[in-house]
């Protein structure tokens, strides 16, 4: 293979002298431009410094000692490109990727959205690599390639969700990535989001109740623990895992629920009601010495450990039930939330003390939650309308 092919490969062709008409002697070499892959000529006049020496072949040998120098530094992987411009922009997007999140966690960024930063770009670098993009640089990532990536994305994954979840990780990463001059545009910027899917989620008659009550009092007791913390309580799932003996105060009728631990970050006291204080009391009064266990452990029987069970347990345990007493798959977990904030309206508590109960943001938050079908209001309104 020709020398200069072999070089071309290496992203450049060698320096070489040059005497020209109009410059005078120049050392001319190429370089690969990063973004396009085209070949740059790139020219250094060397006029003043030969001038200097009196006699022609001295000057050739002071242009081509140039020469020689420029190309040991183009053989050690130097380029011009990266003294013209940040040096940042060059930096590999799993390197990149690396220095995003020791950043994120440096600013005191929660465990749960740390960990979620890391699966969506794990994916993306995983489709970079597959598609031939990995070795690319950051400042090399441009539009095309975002718009390529989401239109994957969508392709693969049926839910929208998921879908906006990455668009919003991938956006937050470039942003950062721009800030900190590794790229100089967020390819990801307007990519518009999807339009939310409709929740799928159901109400649970007190019929469907008695049924997942009855199924966890024979299989797993603990979990109808959980049921009720969800359903009377109105605490998330999410929530439910990270509390602590020490944050139940079953004198005052509530659990603390600190805002490193809630869903949108503030902390707030979760109501207790009467049955739920009867279930706790003997667990509390048990493990009265630990404080910093966990509620639901993770041990075979939930009891309070060290350490909490693992997050996907609840949907599992939850998905195991509603197959074996033929639930409707619509009939999920969360669902006990809406269910419970529904019945607590019905039952004539005013909406503020139910938003309030909630921890939502607004009155029109709480309708999205509250705002599911109900299989009794047929026979509630033959059974109840006034007459005309």
């Amino acid at each position: 293979m020709p020398s200069s092919q072999l070089h071309v490969i290496q992203n450049y062709l060698p320096a070489v002298v040059k005497q020209l008409p109009s410059l005078g002697f120049v050392v001319e070499y190429f370089i690969a431009d990063p973004v396009t892959d085209k070949m740059l000529r790139k020219r250094i006049r060397l006029t003043r410094l030969v001038n200097r020496v009196p006699n022609k072949r001295q000057r050739l040998i002071a242009a081509q000692q140039v020469a020689d120098n420029l190309n040991a530094k183009l053989r050690g992987g130097w380029s011009p490109i990266h003294e013209t411009e940040d040096s940042r922009l060059y930096t590999p997007l799993a390197t990149l990727r690396e220095k995003f999140l020791s950043a994120k966690g440096a600013e005191g960024c929660r465990s749960t959205t740390l960990t979620q930063y890391r699966s969506v770009t794990d994916i993306w670098l995983r489709w970079c690599e597959d598609n031939g993009h990995g070795d690319r640089y950051s400042g090399t990532y441009l539009r095309p390639l975002a718009i390529r990536y989401m239109d994957d994305i969508l392709e693969k994954r049926q839910r929208h969700r998921s879908y906006n979840n990455t668009l919003k990780v991938m956006k937050v990463f470039f942003q950062w990535a721009v800030e900190h001059c590794y790229a100089k545009e967020n390819p990801f910027s307007g990519i518009k989001m999807l339009k939310k899917e409709p929740k799928i989620r159901i109400l649970v008659p007190s019929e469907a109740r008695n049924k997942v009550r009855e199924w966890y009092a024979a299989t797993r007791p603990a979990m109808n623990i959980v049921c009720q913390l969800v359903y009377s309580s109105a605490i998330r799932p999410a929530e439910i895992l990270k509390i602590q003996l020490k944050h139940i105060h079953l004198d005052q009728h509530y659990i603390e629920i600190p805002g490193a631990n809630a869903k949108n970050h503030k902390a707030r006291m979760a109501s207790l009601t009467p049955s739920l204080v009867t279930m706790l009391e003997p667990v509390v009064k048990r493990w009265n010495q630990k404080p910093d266990y966990f509620l639901i452990g993770f041990n075979e029987d939930l009891a309070p450990d060290v350490r909490a069970v693992n997050k996907s347990y609840f949907q599992k345990s939850w998905e195991r039930m509603r197959n074996a007493t033929g639930l409707p798959k619509e009939m999920q977990l969360y669902s006990l939330r809406d269910t419970g904030l529904t019945d607590l309206l019905h039952a004539g508590v005013d909406p503020l003390t139910v938003q309030h109960h909630a921890d939502h943001s607004s009155l029109d938050i709480q309708a999205i939650y509250t705002r599911h079908h109900d299989p009794h209001v047929v026979d509630k309104i033959y059974n109840n309308a006034p007459a005309f």
